[in-house]
C-alpha cells in the first residue's frame, strides 16, 4: 500500500474526537425518534454530514458536494440491517412497544459506525492521492463500511482484547462491585462496539484486497 500523504498523515496523529462523535450519535437517535414521516431521515442525513465534514477536515482532506451527498444520505446502505431490526422490533413492537426506540438505536449505530470506520479507512487505507475525495471514491468507501457494519453482527468475528489496568487492593463490598461492574461495562460498550467494527473493517478490507 502507498504511504500517506505527509498533510494526511500529520494530520492523522491526533487522537480521533469520540466525545464528539458521541454526541452528534445521540443527535442522530433523537432525530430518528421524531415520529413525523421525512424529518428524521432530514435530520439524520443533516447528522451523517456533520460527522462526515468533522472526520474529512480533520485530516487535512475535502470533500465534494456529490461525495458528501453519498456519504450522508441515510437511506443508501445499511438497508439490510435497518430491514432485520425493523423486523425484529415489530415481534418486539407486540410484546414491549418498544419499535421506536429499537429503529432509533439502529440509526444511532449506522451513524457511529460512519464516523468510526470513515476516519479508520482515511487512516489504514486511503492510498496517496488527492486530498480531495470524488463521488467515486465515496461510492466505495460506503461500500465498505456497509459491509463492514454487517460484518459486525456476526458472532464469528474476534475483536481486539481490551487491555485493562491493574487495580490495587479491592476494598469494595459485594453490592458496590455489582453495581460498579454494571456501570463500567454499559460505558464501555461504545469502546467494544468500536473494536468490533474496526475488526470487522479490517476483515471487509481484506477479503477486498485478496479478490482485487
Amino acid at each position: 500500500m502507498a504511504p500517506k500523504s505527509s498533510a494526511t498523515t500529520a494530520a492523522s496523529s491526533a487522537a480521533p474526537p469520540q466525545g464528539r462523535l458521541a454526541v452528534l450519535t445521540g443527535f442522530a437517535v433523537a432525530a430518528a425518534a421524531i415520529p413525523v414521516p421525512v424529518v428524521p431521515d432530514r435530520l439524520i442525513a443533516r447528522v451523517r454530514g456533520a460527522v462526515v465534514h468533522d472526520i474529512i477536515s480533520r485530516h487535512g482532506l475535502s470533500l465534494t458536494t456529490e461525495a458528501r451527498s453519498i456519504l450522508a444520505d441515510p437511506g443508501e446502505g445499511h438497508a439490510a440491517l435497518r430491514r432485520a431490526a425493523e423486523a425484529v422490533a415489530l415481534e418486539l413492537l407486540r410484546r414491549l412497544r418498544a419499535l421506536g426506540s429499537l429503529a432509533a438505536a439502529v440509526r444511532g449505530f449506522e451513524v457511529f459506525a460512519l464516523g468510526h470506520l470513515l476516519d479508520r479507512y482515511i487512516t489504514t487505507a486511503r492510498p496517496t492521492g488527492t486530498i480531495r475525495i470524488h463521488a467515486e471514491e465515496a461510492r466505495r468507501i460506503r461500500e465498505l463500511i456497509s459491509r463492514a457494519t454487517a460484518r459486525t453482527l456476526s458472532p464469528a468475528l474476534t475483536p481486539a482484547t481490551a487491555v485493562l489496568p491493574a487495580g490495587g487492593e479491592d476494598l469494595r463490598d459485594e453490592f458496590t462491585r455489582w453495581v460498579d461492574t454494571l456501570l463500567l461495562g454499559s460505558a464501555s460498550a461504545p469502546d467494544y462496539i468500536a473494536r468490533r467494527l474496526s475488526a470487522a473493517f479490517d476483515e471487509v478490507l481484506r477479503s477486498t484486497s485478496s479478490s482485487g
